[in-house]
């Protein structure tokens, strides 16, 4: 290197091809380039680019270990998010939110999204919809954040973005009519229209939960609009500049008016107000009629059964089971007037964000605008800063040397530059590292777009019309959910994110037939989509197609061997085979990639139940409910365990559990009123059958048990028109036919039974069944009393 090369235009140079590298996805090129920058000129932003480098090559734990005790916002956040993928949950939320300080966390809604999932992760759930809502108020397109509020059974919460996102839509003269709202994205005709979102399943009310007057203050006015919160920790005079880097909201001062600080207190104070550490969120608002509330697995205040007692389900520690950190509350008089939030709560009981009449988040210490100018010229004075020349001179020699051992030299506080000083190269301090996680995004041929209002408008209308599918079929009103998604254009309706999801409503509606017509529907549209077709197996699974799931199963191998979910449509395949063990091996592949895919433990624990195995399937189904309390399959599969090891009072309290999630099942109600049978509380069984019946009238088991119950209590003609309803349903059933045989001897009518028998005996059952029919045409002749006395 020329002793006159200026060492500015160097780290300007090697930055610049750097960027340059990444935005051609050329990522080990980059890396190498930026492994020389840090050598030679070691600063904060350029170990983020350096860090930045290792994340995109899947190498998070060389970037977690790189941004180890670096303080600069971008760095913060980066380093959460590969601690979050290394399951490091507790260094991930101490990094995004140090001290409890919301005001420091990075990224505004990207960063209160990170805490969120961090927190789901952790079993914190009241906690992680709290997060979850503040994401979605500073970023209302942050799409995931509303994907997993809806995912943790936040109805309430999901309703009242759904609603404020098409006041947003609407509220400004140069917005779409409410007749274009409804043409274009079927979200609802009229204004009555966009204030009465899911007014057709409207949460109950008294249950303290989603409705009474919390909810009713969550709601906004039309008048109310979302606007974007400034993130407060940017500079004021960069802020504009980075959103358009980042492609985020730009909104005029002439847009719609801002959210008032009373209208926050209000809507966005409400929705907090009801949640605490012990509330169960993952149950559905609705129960069965005559049924009982349960007791919260995790400790929660909900009701327990009237009768018999109450089973817990303990769930195994781990690195999910982290306990929150400890709250350090800040005082003061002026701030609890103010209501300026000081320590966010980790897991107790969350609180909102208060927002100033300008839209933005009012932060402790200085309140809002006051307390960004100061960052702002706090900022400005460490603005530059510049390497020593002679420890300059002595790092330009190990231009080719592991930036590990230059760390080593180097100690970083605060985001500084430890070696100050007058001449040399300027290094970028934390406000200009900020912009360069936008930088490095760039992709050359890629257009950046431009923010508007009227894009604003019209994204938030299309979410809307999502959103509101999604959340119905979140909280399993499935057929709310398609008739929402078929008002969809069809340029959006037939993509592979809508099909997968109006598949897996036909599949939660035990509609199997329409399930595989959605999904084979959303293969054509979108061949090497991989996430939801493990559901698309099940229902392959359930049809006894072993074709098309071959079929399947190769498809998926052939795209993606690393995908958890080619793993679970491999097991899939071979559990309709009758392997197994095969399968099992699957399953557990599939967890290996995604150890917090409950569906994965789900079907591991179907395939431990066939095997008869049933400690281990226990296991399997604890660790999916561990993962989402709101994975009703895996309390389904506990229940069914306890039902066949006779175990009935705790086969009905999750049977129960279950239901309370998805209170539609008919499965569900089938198999209580079996354990209800089973426990002797046979007007309680009729009932729960009943209701079973109604909900899905195609179900045979649950006429077929209705009947069994009818006969236990001995109201025999009853049972027999239930059977014959059933014959018409399933006319080639043996068992049907024997029980019909049963019951007309039982009414003395012997040559009508013995028909029944010996069409039973046509249809050629197992042997064992053969056994017992021929058993009972023996002993047509022979009283009932005198067969028991014999048996």
């Amino acid at each position: 290197m020329e002793s006159g090369t200026p060492p500015a235009a160097l780290e300007e140079h090697l930055v610049s091809c750097v960027q340059h590298s990444l935005s051609l996805y050329l990522f080990e090129n980059a890396a190498f380039l930026c492994e020389r920058l840090v050598a030679q000129f070691p600063s904060e932003a350029n170990l983020f680019l350096l860090a930045t480098c290792y994340h995109r090559s899947n190498q998070s734990y060389r970037a977690y270990h790189l941004l180890k005790g670096l303080g600069g916002e971008q760095c913060r956040y980066l380093y959460a998010l590969c601690a979050m993928q290394l399951g490091k949950l507790t260094e991930a939320e101490t990094a995004l939110l140090p001290d409890n300080d919301a005001s420091r966390v990075p990224n505004g809604g990207a960063g209160f999204y990170l805490l969120g999932r961090i927190h789901q992760l952790s079993n914190r759930h009241s906690a992680a919809i709290a997060y979850y809502s503040t994401a979605l108020q500073l970023d209302p397109l942050l799409w995931s954040a509303y994907e997993e509020l809806c995912g943790l059974g936040a109805d309430q919460e999901a309703l009242t973005y759904l609603n404020t996102a098409a006041a947003t839509a609407s509220s400004s003269s140069t917005a779409p009519s409410s007749a274009r709202l409804f043409t274009r994205y079927g979200v609802g005709s009229g204004a009555a229209g966009i204030a009465d979102v899911g007014a057709s399943s409207p949460p109950p009310a008294g249950d303290g939960q989603h409705g009474g007057t919390a909810a009713a203050g969550c709601l906004p006015t039309p008048a109310t609009s979302m606007q974007p919160l400034a993130t407060p920790s940017l500079a004021a005079q960069q802020q504009q500049q980075q959103q358009q880097q980042r492609g985020g909201l730009f909104v005029s001062p002439s847009g719609p008016a801002p959210m008032s600080t009373a209208g926050t207190r209000g809507g966005l104070g409400a929705m907090f107000s009801w949640m605490d550490s012990g509330r169960q969120r993952g149950a559905a608002p609705h129960t069965a009629a005559g049924s009982t509330g349960m007791r919260s697995s995790d400790g929660g205040s909900s009701a327990t059964p009237s009768t018999g007692p109450s089973y817990l389900t303990p769930s195994p520690g781990g690195r999910f089971s982290a306990p929150p950190p400890h709250v350090q509350k800040v005082g003061g008089a002026a701030a609890a007037q103010q209501g300026m939030l000081s320590a966010y709560p980790a897991a107790d009981t969350p609180q909102p964000l208060p927002v100033t009449t300008g839209g933005s988040l009012a932060w402790p210490g200085g309140g809002g605008d006051g307390g960004r100018q100061q960052q702002q010229q706090q900022q400005q004075q460490q603005a530059r800063k510049f390497v020593d020349e002679g420890k300059l001179r002595k790092v330009s020699n190990k231009l080719f040397a592991d930036p590990a051992s230059v760390l080593k030299e180097l100690r970083w506080g605060g985001g500084d530059n430890p070696h100050g000083g007058g001449g040399g190269a300027a290094a970028c301090t934390t406000a200009e590292a900020a912009g360069s996680l936008s930088d490095v995004a760039a992709v050359h041929g890629v257009p950046r777009g431009l923010t508007s209002e009227e894009g604003q408008r019209e994204a938030l209308l299309l979410l809307h019309a999502l959103g509101e599918g999604y959340r119905q079929l979140c909280m399993y009103r499935c057929q709310e959910a398609i008739d929402t998604w078929s008002r969809l254009p069809p340029q959006h309706y037939q993509t592979g994110w809508v099909l997968c999801c109006v598949g897996r409503a036909s599949f939660e509606m035990v509609d199997y037939p329409e399930a595989a017509k959605a999904f084979s529907w959303a293969r054509q549209v979108d061949p090497y989509r991989l996430k939801g077709l493990e559901v698309y197996s099940t229902v392959l699974w359930h049809c006894k197609r072993e074709v098309d799931l071959a079929h399947l199963a190769q498809a998926a191998t052939s795209l993606d061997r690393q995908s958890p979910h080619t793993w679970c449509i491999m097991g899939n395949c071979f559990s309709l085979q009758k392997e197994h063990e095969t399968a099992l091996r699957y399953f557990q592949r599939a967890l290996q990639l995604d150890p917090t895919l409950p569906y994965a433990y789900t079907l591991a624990g179907h395939e431990y139940f066939a095997n008869e195995d049933f400690e281990k399937g226990i296991t399997c189904y604890r660790n999916a409910i561990r993962i989402d309390t709101r994975h009703y399959n895996a309390w389904f599969g506990m229940g069914h365990i306890y039902y066949r090891q006779e175990k009935y009072g705790m086969a009905e309290y999750h049977f129960r559990r279950a239901l309370t999630i998805n209170h539609r099942s008919s499965v569900l109600r089938c198999y209580l009123g079996m354990a209800l049978h089973k426990l002797k509380r046979n007007p309680e069984a009729l009932e729960m059958l009943g209701q079973a019946i109604a909900a899905d009238p195609r179900n045979p088991l649950a006429k077929f048990e209705r009947a069994a119950v009818l006969m236990a209590e001995e109201r025999y003609r009853d049972a027999l028109a239930e059977l014959h309803a059933l014959k018409d349903i399933a006319p080639r059933e043996a068992s049907v036919l024997f029980h019909m045989g049963k019951i007309y001897k039982k009414l003395d009518m012997l040559d009508e039974a013995m028909a029944c028998f010996a069409n039973a005996l046509d249809l050629q059952p197992p042997s064992a069944d053969t056994n017992l029919i021929k058993s009972a045409i023996d002993k047509l002749r022979v009283p009932d009393e005198e067969e028991e006395e014999e048996i």
